[in-house]
């Protein structure tokens, strides 16, 4: 699914030199290397990697210089992968339809999630949704899923991540408009993390508008529901033939429809679910 804007652009990007060729080509072997690592159950580390591709360790820190940046190349690549399956299951019901594509993507997360679960592990423990990680505007600023994006530089994995369910969101709330919680009916503690502040944080509800307060609380709120009961699947702590029936995952997801104004078509929704899950099968 693309989120672009069909009168944009995109720049041609300068072709890459034989030694940039190359450097590209061995961070992807490194990336292999580690997810194959993660798949056999065995620690990732600079030295195991480094003996997968036949590097000495010390060779290895021209590409990566410690085990952080070995784990952020990893969960770039990751995460890049993860948006695109959410994409690929999400395209297919039309940019006219973002509550069919929430739905779709959310279910194409969780699928992905239960088949790679330690790789699940790397990246959604090693970075946050929230906060500076997410999303900086030109001068650096913090941003938020829901805020229009000013970036200029390549979006890191988890940026791509936030701004994906974040697009088909605030299309959701344009195309299909729900009641959000009014500035006052909010905990005055959530309205202070999401207020301009000496910091550089920047006016998020100027951007997105007078509902912006409440739009921001319903999509924190719901990406809190969905990635708990995703993560209580994947590490086991839902019975298993609750995990095979997806009761859990279909009751929050009909729970987090029910406030972005998909209740009286949640039976279509819970249908789409149903196919995103029988295709992968």
């Amino acid at each position: 699914m693309s989120q672009a804007d069909p009168g944009h652009v995109e720049p041609t990007r300068p072709a890459l030199s034989r030694r940039e060729r190359l450097r590209q080509s061995t961070l992807d072997e490194i990336v292999q290397a580690g997810r194959s690592l993660l798949r056999e159950g065995r620690e990732v580390t600079l030295r195991a990697v480094a003996s997968e591709i036949g590097f000495t360790a010390p060779a290895l820190y021209r590409y990566v210089g410690n085990v952080a940046a070995l784990n952020q190349l990893l969960s770039n690549q990751i995460f890049a992968e993860i948006v695109r399956e959410m994409s690929t299951t999400a395209e297919p019901y039309g940019d006219d339809d973002p509550a069919a594509q929430m739905v779709a993507a959310a279910t194409a997360f969780r699928c992905w999630a239960l088949e790679h679960i330690d790789e699940f592990q790397l990246v959604f423990h090693t970075n946050s949704l929230s906060g500076e990680h997410v999303t900086r505007s030109e001068a650096g600023k913090p941003l938020h899923p829901l805020a229009p994006s000013t970036a200029t530089g390549a979006a890191d994995g988890v940026q791509k991540f936030a701004e994906f369910f974040g697009g088909i969101f605030v299309r959701l709330s344009q195309q299909r408009p729900f009641p959000v919680p009014a500035p006052e009916e909010l905990d005055d503690a959530f309205a202070a993390v999401h207020s301009p502040g000496g910091d550089g944080r920047p006016d998020l509800v100027a951007l997105l508008g007078e509902d912006g307060l409440g739009l921001i609380w319903l999509f924190e709120l719901s990406w809190a529901q969905l990635y708990g009961i995703v993560t209580l699947e994947v590490f086991g702590h839902v019975r298993p033939q609750l995990i095979k029936s997806g009761a859990l995952f279909t009751a929050v997801m009909r729970e987090i429809g029910s406030r972005a104004g998909m209740a009286d078509d949640w039976d279509r929704l819970a249908a789409v679910s149903q196919e995103v899950v029988a295709r992968r099968r």
